[in-house]
């Protein structure tokens, strides 16, 4: 058995992302409440949490993001792994399950189930369950996480206790899928429900109380719940504030306790004063323009690492992010697997070479079509000095801000747009990142350089020792560099403000993941 118990520093055994003391930045903390623990929680006490998204309907299957609803779900639904902290870092570690084995060949996984977790509506969490929610996931029409499960050829309910997962590929990323939203699991007598997005029916340690779409949602305790640490409250409340001075407003003022900080918050939610925290996890999300290689320009290296030599990523990070973002000309972010401190092309900011790559692949009059989320900060910004400094070696940029949903349907075609400008956010594994950045349509809907996919399936394989599977990542990493699969820009770490009452808020493991707010361990002080 390959049971993530330990992650070794940079070890592909884990593929997560690894944090502090593998080579990422330290975390920055200030203000009090850092000697708070678990013991010290109320347990009637209410968490009230500002975000910057607005919480959506709530079946886990249909959500149009599933980093967007991953906050906002976890109360209400269990999951047969989970992303932890461990000893460098974020792990893989068990949830439901209590451990899981590879097949021979890879192309299948046996899990172990808990026998003391129930759903909220009394059915056992069972492995006929298990498979239940899970096919519903991969067959529901209209499924937003159906693609997440195209490696499954079939779920068998070997005994009450244990689920076997048939693939037909090596599939080691599918311990890590089944950590996400796209493997929360609903009750069996509960997924033919058509009110699923209003009415959860999930085993999670909360039950939901209010839900105001666009606006907040809350949960109360569930008694009987197999992990009384994952329910220190007795309430959460989430609320979303688009706006990022009504978040810290709110904060101050005591309406909420602990406050998500976009990188434009950064001096005010720093600078609380008396009475607050504040806690930067290392650099996760990151800012990039991916490309469309079915484009006649962008299908040439030479004009893609040309691109990436025009970009002033200090100037961005200075003007524009306020410092908080980390440049990083390549695939992956600092202390990920995959990172590589000797990089194929480092690419640092040259107008001068950037206009002689394009003179010496004989380019000229290059004009290019590029979108950008409508309203999304600090994308728009961003997006409009990308677009000076590509103008600025001779490329005319045409420039539209599109609704997102519309963005991704236009870039997925491949057959109208050069580039979009983003946040691009990892996933619990470099495995899973490389295979979502450059395999899914509406991030890299062209063709990928030689040699790419070859890399990257090689790192499939569960039978590869930890080191043969780093080795095979950061090869991938290699060629999405040297070839400039994307125009790389920055870092941006997760950050969040907090009253010194706030328990975990330095804790929260996904938050070092996917840069969303994961209060399973969260909790105010009496």
């Amino acid at each position: 058995m390959r049971f993530p118990g330990v992650k070794l520093c940079g070890a592909a055994v884990m593929l997560a992302l690894a944090v502090t003391g593998c080579g990422g930045q330290p975390a920055a903390q200030s203000g009090a409440g850092a000697s708070l623990d678990a013991a010290d929680a109320d347990p009637s006490g209410h968490l009230r949490v500002g975000y910057f998204l607005p919480p959506r309907p709530v079946d886990p299957y249909t959500v149009p993001s599933t980093v967007a609803a991953y906050p906002y779900l976890t109360p209400l639904y269990d999951r047969l792994t989970q992303i932890v902290n461990g000893e460098n870092g974020a792990v893989l570690g068990p949830m439901v399950a209590t451990g899981w084995e590879f097949g021979p060949d890879g192309r299948s996984v046996t899990f172990k189930l808990r026998d003391d977790v129930t759903f909220s509506d009394g059915t056992a969490l069972d492995s006929a369950a298990v498979k239940a929610s899970l096919e519903r996931a991969m067959r529901l029409p209209g499924s937003t996480v159906s693609s997440y499960y195209s490696m499954v050829e079939g779920i068998d309910a070997v005994d009450p206790s244990t689920v076997t997962i048939r693939t037909n590929r090596p599939a080691s990323d599918l311990p890590y899928v089944l950590s996400g939203v796209e493997g929360m699991l609903i009750s069996p007598n509960a997924v033919g429900n058509p009110d699923l997005d209003v009415r959860p029916v999930g085993s999670g340690p909360y039950v939901l109380d209010t839900l105001r779409v666009g606006d907040s949602v809350s949960y109360v305790r569930r008694e009987g719940y197999w992990d009384k640490s994952a329910q220190l409250p007795e309430r959460i409340t989430i609320t979303g504030f688009a706006d990022g001075n009504a978040r810290m407003n709110a904060l101050r003022s005591g309406q909420i306790d602990l406050a998500y900080a976009m990188p434009v918050d950064y001096a005010q939610a720093s600078n609380l004063g008396r009475g607050f925290g504040f806690y930067s996890y290392p650099p996760s999300t990151a800012y990039v323009v991916n490309v469309n290689t079915n484009s006649a320009d962008m299908a040439r290296p030479e004009v893609r690492q040309a691109l990436n030599f025009a970009i002033d990523r200090d100037g961005i990070n200075k003007s524009i992010l306020h410092g908080q973002c980390t440049p990083n000309p390549q695939a992956a972010t600092p202390g990920t697997v995959g990172y590589l401190d000797e990089p194929p092309v480092r690419y640092g900011f040259d107008p001068e070479r950037a206009q002689q790559i394009l003179a010496s692949a004989g380019v000229a009059g290059l004009e290019l079509e590029i979108m950008a989320p409508a309203r999304v900060s600090p994308v728009v910004e961003i997006a409009t000095a990308v677009r000076s400094q590509f103008e600025n070696i001779g490329i005319k940029v045409n420039f539209q801000e599109v609704d997102q949903a519309e963005m991704n349907a236009r870039f997925s075609r491949g057959d109208a747009y050069d580039a979009v400008i983003n946040g691009r956010v990892p996933r619990p594994s470099s495995l899973q990142s490389f295979q979502y950045w450059y395999r899914t349509p509406q991030l890299f809907p062209g063709p990928r350089p030689a040699g790419f996919d070859e890399a990257l399936d090689r790192a499939f394989d569960p039978a590869l020792t930890p080191d043969q599977q780093n080795q095979a990542l950061e090869d991938t990493a290699a060629i999405a560099t040297e070839q400039a699969m994307n125009v790389f820009i920055c870092a941006t770490p997760t950050q969040f403000a907090y009253s010194d009452k706030v328990i975990g808020a330095t804790e929260m493991a996904m938050s070092r993941i996917q840069g969303v707010p994961d209060l399973r361990y969260v909790g105010v002080a009496k």
